[in-house]
């Protein structure tokens, strides 16, 4: 038995010597997954420690919310903050402003009508009857008969609810005078 232990010795000792390399190696390897795990260690820390910061910096916003809570319920309940004040005077500064008269005025020539001086002056003649209701006093109850020499005056400008009515006029004595000539009898000059 001495033999068999004798001869067992190489190879109890070869054994021994692997299980120290891998011993060796094991404890290599650990030391090497140490190292490797610090570096996600030290991320966990500062992780850590910046949501630590975090929480610091979410804390005094949370107040600066709060206060701004009670200031905006102090400012709502004040009403005088509400009143917007008055807005500035300013002063007006007046413009040279031409002021263009209303009315122009006409003088009647020789066989002249009420359709010749609304084309003249309002390049339409259907606006006749605007001229004749300003100057009815002076032409009479007749718009087909005006005096050579006779003053008219006119609005420089007709709105279109005043063009409407003078059309609508002029309708009204073309269907109402239908048979009566248009043009003057011209009295020779």
């Amino acid at each position: 038995m001495r033999r068999e232990l004798i001869a067992l010795l190489p190879v109890m000792a070869l054994s021994a010597v692997f299980v120290v390399n891998q011993s060796c190696a094991t404890k290599s390897a650990l030391e090497e997954v140490e190292q490797e795990t610090e570096g996600p260690k030290k991320n966990i820390e500062q992780a850590k420690e910046n949501l630590k910061e975090a929480r610091n910096v979410l804390g005094e916003a949370r107040s600066v919310l709060e206060s701004a809570k009670e200031k905006l319920a102090e400012h709502v309940a004040d009403k005088a903050l509400h009143t917007p004040p008055p807005p500035p005077v300013e002063e007006k500064v007046e413009e040279a402003v031409e002021e263009v008269p209303e009315f122009g005025t006409v003088r009647v020539g020789w066989c002249d009508t009420l359709w010749d001086i609304s084309s003249e002056v309002y390049n339409n003649s259907l606006y006749w009857p605007a001229i004749y209701n300003l100057n009815r006093d002076k032409i009479g109850e007749d718009p087909w008969i005006l005096t050579q020499g006779t003053v008219l005056k006119y609005k420089k400008t007709l709105t279109p609810e005043e063009k409407n009515r003078a059309i609508r006029e002029a309708i009204e004595w073309d269907l109402r005078f239908k048979d009566r000539p248009r043009s003057p009898k011209c009295p020779p000059r």
